[in-house]
């Protein structure tokens, strides 16, 4: 598991291990909170994400979303095609605010074109993988011309047939790093 990664069972977690789970509570354990969300704009994507796939049954595609639903959320969205499987991804739109705080566009490139990206790479290949968000907190954008900058994320899978992951829908949220004088 990649250090920091909150997926569906690191972000809701009890913090004793020493508690005891039954199956049962295993299962429930398993189900992404929006309350583990942080950021506002981040839970509201999810929340949005959530209505959609419960409503249908099965992950959402990418033609389920309107950009009109989410206004608001635009500037801090990108979408990102799978390729070959998860060996890397593509921005199809990336919103401004994501541009804007990375000093880079990212539309039309690929993961794989940065340095620093393999982490990247990797949590977002177990998203196709299993099919589940994920979310982290703090991240530094080692990546990125901007490195003062550190972002929270939302990563949400997105299926054409409702079950193969072939796009993402990413929420990215970035802060300046604090000073450590």
């Amino acid at each position: 598991m990649i250090p920091g990664l909150k997926n569906i069972k690191d972000a809701l977690r009890p913090s004793r291990e020493s508690l005891s789970r039954s199956p049962a509570d295993e299962r429930d354990n398993t189900t992404f909170k929006s309350a583990s969300v942080e950021h506002p704009l981040l839970e509201a994507l999810f929340r949005f994400w959530s209505t959609k796939k419960a409503k249908l049954g099965q992950l959402p595609s990418r033609r389920d979303i309107s950009p009109s639903e989410i206004k608001k959320l635009l500037p801090y969205i990108a979408i990102a095609d799978v390729i070959d499987g998860g060996l890397d991804f593509s921005f199809r739109v990336c919103g401004t605010m994501i541009s804007e705080g990375a000093g880079i566009e990212l539309t039309g490139k690929t993961w794989s074109s940065f340095e620093n990206t393999q982490h990247i790479i990797e949590r977002t290949r177990i998203l196709v993988e299993k099919a589940e968000p994920y979310y982290l907190t703090n991240q530094r954008a080692t990546w990125a011309p901007k490195d003062f900058q550190h972002y929270s994320v939302l990563a949400l899978p997105l299926a054409r047939d409702g079950k193969s992951v072939d796009m993402v829908l990413y929420g990215v949220v970035y802060q300046p790093m604090e000073r450590r004088d």
